[in-house]
């Protein structure tokens, strides 16, 4: 009988002999179970040779694995041994013949026992005294030995927020007197992943630009974190979208590596976003999704819906003989977040299949929020007459919150003329006698310059 830590995703093992399909080899895609409460839980989903999936309990498959292809340039004679097949000879041996097998059965275990397919040791008692060690790049047939399938691994710690940075982060309100970030973790919790298989629900922020939505996603993968009582926070996995974002941004693709001790050059396996995001779990960020195109949606889709999978064709796996493309599942980990804007410049129009499989959320520009980070009332009337223009169609700039804080921070540092002249530069040529004349006006300068004499006084 097998547990869930004895088996390897990508590795074959026999269905038991008492059990339904008795006999049968199956792929593990994920040595992840569901949780409790989905309908599949305690399950992990295999793969049969035809390319079923199915959900089957661990305690079903046999311990050890099966069938596994050979290594290149293995013998036959090799991969027989590591099987535990049968070597048939032509002849009796000789004891010169003799030696030579046992040395090629020496050499058969350890060579499966560095690429990680024999039973692996039991843990050290104490740590070793050479830290910060790198293990290498194993793979088998297209196969990486030793994937990140944790989305607390170390290896993915530069993806991750700073707590420091997300505590200046200041919570919007909701109308149930909710904050901002409580209530985004609603679509995280189990009422949702039940409802989703097992899965966050996928939400899409869409605002101006400059309403904080970036800042907001990296808040919530620190919340998302302490709510599910990790030690770090969850990694981000961002494709920032582009009419040049392409599957192998997605997916991944082989490309050429130097070692920077040997300097030998190697083809090596570089995985993309989202299948780092869907083996290990995190945020899958998209952000800006309207500028991407609709081949990069629709490639998206069955990471995003029911399915939570996709077929990589630019990975090829060797199975029973055969290259096959290989088949990624999402991990129930896995939450996609994303945000975009309507109406700017450069921005497609959302294919409609694709937007159909997220919730939608309004997050525009909030008073409350901008009260406490532009403190000035002059600076914060101006970016109210500058987005009532913007809406009359007078100008088509935005103007977001950072936007006022940067005009807040120029006026106390070069003056409130200064900080005028360098407002008009970040709007379009045609645009700037519209804004010009709001200034003018509104005596802008004149109640900065009374909002200096007083804040000195």
């Amino acid at each position: 009988m097998a547990l869930t830590s004895d088996l390897y995703p990508g590795f074959s093992y026999r269905i038991k002999a008492d059990q339904r399909g008795a006999g049968e080899i199956v792929t593990v895609i994920s040595n992840k179970t569901f949780p409790d409460g989905h309908p599949d839980a305690r399950k992990l989903p295999v793969r049969f040779a035809d390319g079923t999936v199915v959900n089957i309990l661990p305690r079903q498959l046999e311990a050890e694995p099966v069938l596994v292809p050979p290594f290149v340039g293995e013998s036959p004679e090799a991969q027989a041994i590591r099987n535990g097949g049968v070597l048939v000879l032509d002849e009796a041996p000789t004891a010169d013949v003799t030696d030579a097998l046992v040395n090629l059965i020496a050499e058969a275990k350890a060579e499966a026992a560095e690429v990680g397919l024999l039973p692996p040791p039991p843990p050290p008692t104490t740590l070793p005294l050479v830290a910060d060690v790198v293990a290498p790049l194993v793979m088998v047939e297209g196969r990486v030995l030793n994937p990140i399938e944790d989305p607390m691994d170390e290896r993915l710690d530069h993806l991750r927020p700073q707590r420091s940075k997300v505590k200046r982060y200041i919570n919007r309100i909701m109308a149930n007197g909710m904050t901002d970030i409580e209530f985004l973790l609603i679509f995280a919790s189990d009422t949702y992943r039940i409802a989703n298989e097992g899965r966050p629900t996928n939400i899409a922020l869409k605002g101006d630009t400059q309403s904080g939505k970036t800042f907001l996603v990296e808040t919530l993968a620190v919340a998302w974190s302490d709510a599910l009582g990790l030690p770090k926070p969850m990694p981000i996995f961002t494709i920032s979208g582009s009419s040049g974002v392409t599957d192998f941004d997605l997916f991944g693709q082989t490309t050429s590596y130097t070692d920077p001790i040997t300097g030998v050059e190697s083809l090596v396996w570089l995985p993309g976003i989202v299948e780092l995001a869907s083996q290990c779990g995190g945020i899958l960020y998209l952000d800006e999704m309207n500028a991407m195109g609709e081949r990069v949606t629709s490639s998206l889709h069955p990471v995003i819906d029911h399915r939570h999978a996709f077929v990589n064709r630019n990975k090829p796996e060797w199975r029973d003989g055969q290259f096959m493309p290989s088949v990624v599942a999402t991990s129930l980990d896995t939450w996609v977040v994303a945000t975009y804007n309507e109406g700017y410049r450069g921005m497609g129009k959302m294919n409609q299949a694709f937007a159909q499989r997220f919730e939608h959320l309004v997050w525009d520009y909030d008073p409350t929020v901008e009260n406490k980070l532009v403190k000035s009332p002059t600076v914060r009337l101006l970016g109210e007459a500058l987005r009532n223009a913007r809406k009359a169609s007078e100008i088509q700039t935005p103007v977001g919150t950072s936007a006022l804080q940067r005009i807040q921070r120029n006026v106390t540092a070069m003056g409130p003329e200064l900080a005028m002249y360098t407002l008009l530069g970040m709007f379009d040529p045609s645009e700037r006698d519209v804004v010009q004349a709001i200034i003018t006006d509104r005596t802008i300068v004149e109640m900065l310059k009374s909002e200096l004499v007083a804040a000195e006084a």
